[in-house]
């Protein structure tokens, strides 16, 4: 398994370095060890995950093209614009109403290269941190209602004076609304929220729609296709730009999609793999954004 996980590893990062050209034939090869593995596991099915107290996934995700998004949903071309992120994520479950969630950048690494003949730019950091709580307001086994309030904390690096930062400088406060029903007769999952971010230092606030659908075709797997709407709504400063080349920007706007999947190797352990485009966007980039990662599922200590 560790010989997997380093090759899935390995794979994912000249995949990031190599851009999205042909990256179907190098996702065959990221899957195929895990595909190996998986014949050998026992089924018991995903029902562990709806028993577990804390859900911890740890990855890789990023992308590498030659276009961004402008301020005025312009495509701008470069050279080379690429990112690599290691990221961590937690979800804790003190009781059926609430939840902790930390959600961690833990080492970005960003590029940037106008045109042959210009410089490269670059920074490496780590990127903003959110903190939060969920709170289920109707916990029910078919119906969930949550509210969820995450807290951003700034430590990206945000000085450079080109404009290529890994953080926007400042706290914010997300706060949505969102609605999960599980169908009965078939293994289908669907969700839905609303959030609107408050923002600070010039940026202006967004507001945030999200859908998802989830299917479960084998016990041990989950398939999956999401969207997610952003919309800066156009009250921050106006000659505050944020950062630059589709990072950080202020009044940023897009619409996200892609399918992805989720493996179950152990009662324990499983991996997560997803692939996104964005369309009709603003300050952001324009590539395809590919994520691959492993989780765990630690089981309950005594729900409350």
């Amino acid at each position: 398994m560790i010989l997997c996980f380093l090759t899935t590893a390995v794979l994912m990062h000249n995949m990031i370095r190599q851009g999205s050209g042909s990256w179907h034939r190098r996702a065959v090869l990221v899957f195929l060890p895990w595909i190996l593995l998986f014949t050998d596991a026992q089924a018991d099915g995903w029902s562990k995950r709806d028993t577990a107290d804390t859900y911890l996934s740890t990855g890789v995700r990023g992308f590498s093209g030659q276009q961004y998004f402008g301020p005025e949903g312009e495509i701008v071309d470069v050279h080379r614009i690429q990112e690599q992120t290691i990221w961590l994520s937690s979800v804790h479950a003190y009781s059926k109403y609430v939840m902790g969630i930390v959600q961690i950048p833990v080492f970005r690494k960003l590029y940037v290269q106008e045109s042959p003949e210009d410089r490269l730019l670059s920074v490496q950091s780590p990127g903003d941190v959110d903190l939060g709580l969920r709170l289920h307001l109707f916990p029910g086994s078919r119906h969930i209602l949550h509210f969820t309030a995450l807290f951003g904390i700034p430590l990206g690096e945000a000085t450079q004076s080109d404009g290529l930062w890994a953080g926007d400088d400042e706290y914010n406060q997300l706060i949505s609304l969102g609605y999960e029903y599980c169908f009965v007769a078939i293994p289908v999952h669907w969700t839905a929220e609303i959030g609107y971010d408050l923002r600070s230092a010039g940026y202006a606030d967004e507001l945030h729609l999200r859908a998802g659908l989830s299917v479960y075709p084998w016990e041990r797997l989950r398939l999956g296709v999401k969207a997610d709407l952003l919309s800066g709504q156009g009250n921050g400063n106006a000659a505050f730009t944020g950062g630059s080349f589709g990072f950080a920007g202020n009044n940023r706007r897009y619409l996200l999609y892609g399918a992805e999947a989720a493996l179950l190797l152990t009662d324990g352990m499983g991996l997560n793999f997803g692939a996104y485009t964005v369309t009709n966007a603003r300050n952001m980039p324009s590539s395809l954004f590919l994520t691959s990662g492993v989780f765990f599922l630690i089981s309950p200590s005594g729900r409350r």
